[in-house]
């Protein structure tokens, strides 16, 4: 599955932006950006799907419902 380019930015750089900037920026923008960084990930949540005709399953990852979250 392909990654949000805002999910790749953020994972690349945010913890570079952390280590200058950390002061700066507000706890609830760290909170939202951990968010986005979890979303999709099924070791935090998922649902499972499965089809009757071939009995293949599929788990597909809780989007984290962030303001920076474009799912």
């Amino acid at each position: 599955m392909m990654k949000s380019k805002i999910k790749t930015i953020l994972k690349d750089h945010w913890d570079g932006f952390v280590k200058i900037y950390n002061k700066k920026i507000r706890p609830n923008v760290k909170v939202e950006v951990d968010k986005v960084l979890k979303c999709k990930d099924i070791k935090y949540g998922y649902i499972e799907l499965k089809c009757d005709k071939c009995n293949e399953t599929k788990k597909i990852g809780f989007t984290c419902k962030s303001r920076f979250c474009t799912s």
